[in-house]
């Protein structure tokens, strides 16, 4: 036998169309929309469609930016320290970007 119970609830249109919005930003349905909130756990929306592909990219680019940072370290034929300099920037404006847009940051995955 299933642990779930089943709860109806009358709400007026308005509610509703606001419910039915809030879980379709979060790309969740109304149920889980309502489970989330019961356990204060405030659903956030998604983020933009766009979003992971940038954050690809800017990992991509910090990736590189490691690789050319070794290289210049070992054969001292780059500026170290100025790849390094640029490397952090980078970094900061990743967890910016996630912050802001997702609520969190994925770190060095």
């Amino acid at each position: 036998m299933t642990d779930k119970r089943k709860f109806d609830i009358r709400i007026s249109q308005r509610d509703f169309k606001l419910l039915e919005r809030n879980a379709r930003r979060c790309q969740v349905s109304k149920s889980e929309y309502m489970r989330r909130l019961l356990n204060r756990c405030v659903p956030r929306e998604a983020p933009p469609a766009d979003y992971y592909g940038m954050m690809s990219e800017l990992r991509l680019i910090r990736e590189d930016l490691d690789t050319l940072a070794q290289m210049a370290a070992a054969t001292g034929m780059m500026d170290a320290a100025a790849v390094e300099a640029e490397l952090r920037r980078l970094r900061e404006v990743s967890e910016k970007i996630g912050m802001a847009v997702a609520g969190e940051y994925d770190g060095d995955e």
